[in-house]
């Protein structure tokens, strides 16, 4: 059933982050029968939280990567 579930999970963030992502970290909130995480996608790290009665998925960032061109 924690496949199954962390599938899910990674696909919906696929929609939302619109790349590969990897889940770092996947934990259960009882009390608020929620789910919580970080993740990496596109090169961000950003945490989650799947709300199980809305079924909404919420992300921030926490880290970005920036590539900057050089000038010769």
């Amino acid at each position: 059933m924690a496949s199954l579930l962390n599938t899910q999970l990674q696909e919906r963030l696929q929609q939302q982050c619109g790349g590969p992502v990897q889940l770092v970290t996947v934990r259960e909130d009882a009390r608020n029968q929620n789910l919580k995480g970080v993740a990496v996608c596109a090169g961000r790290i950003l945490s989650f939280v799947l709300e199980a009665e809305q079924e909404r998925l919420r992300t921030k960032p926490l880290f970005e990567l920036i590539s900057r061109a050089r000038r010769s």
